[in-house]
């Protein structure tokens, strides 16, 4: 485990894999552990980076960062930090706001979005979304909004944000057989994690290509 200061604030993280580079967002409360389900099948594919907070439950870094710019502010100094230039994103409902913020604040830092929505985690940040409701078109990157079938229940706003988001994929997982924790099927949903990102991968790899043969 590793630690760096950002803004007078201690986070640590680890990484898991190698490849291409895939941030993954703490949730407000649990930290890394929300991603523990999903790395070992991620870490086939790509290096995953899990971060954590360690400041007192009054800085405003840790305590209601979901909706803020500034969180994604300072989301964009951890990388810069980390010296990660280019990255994939992925982040669960409750931060969805704050990585929509970052998409648009430094969009060539992104080379996609993963949007993971599930029950267990299912918020209602409609408040968050709407404020950027005039702005999704701006998001330019590549976005997949990945929904567990009960999470797509309790998230009735994402219809209007698919919409928005011009170069967005959706995809609604069912299973009726759940995986730890927190009941998430998080076999089906790292797979179709896997498949965006290989697609997107390819993506930049034909475009790269064109360019050196121009």
């Amino acid at each position: 485990m590793r630690e760096v200061v950002v803004q007078g604030v201690r986070y640590s993280y680890d990484t898991v894999g190698e490849g291409f580079p895939l941030v993954l967002v703490p949730a407000p409360q649990g930290g890394r552990e929300v991603w523990t389900a999903y790395r070992p099948l991620l870490g086939e594919l790509c290096r995953t980076i899990a971060y954590a907070c360690h400041a007192r439950a009054a800085t405003p870094q840790c305590e209601a960062p979901s909706a803020s710019a500034r969180a994604a502010d300072t989301l964009g100094k951890l990388l810069d930090i980390l010296g990660l230039e280019r990255i994939y994103l992925d982040t669960q409902t409750d931060r969805w706001p704050m990585a929509l913020h970052l998409a648009l604040q430094r969009p060539e830092c992104l080379e996609g979005l993963v949007l993971l929505g599930v029950h267990a985690v299912a918020m209602d940040i409609a408040p968050g979304v709407r404020s950027l409701a005039a702005r999704l078109h701006e998001v330019t990157v590549p976005t997949l909004v990945l929904l567990e079938a009960q999470g797509h229940a309790a998230l009735p706003y994402v219809e209007a944000l698919t919409e928005r988001l011009p170069r967005c994929t959706r995809v609604v997982v069912a299973d009726s057989t759940p995986a730890a924790p927190g009941g998430v099927p998080a076999l089906q949903l790292g797979h179709a994690m896997m498949r965006f990102l290989l697609h997107c991968e390819r993506q930049r790899n034909l475009v790269r290509g064109a360019s050196f043969l121009l």
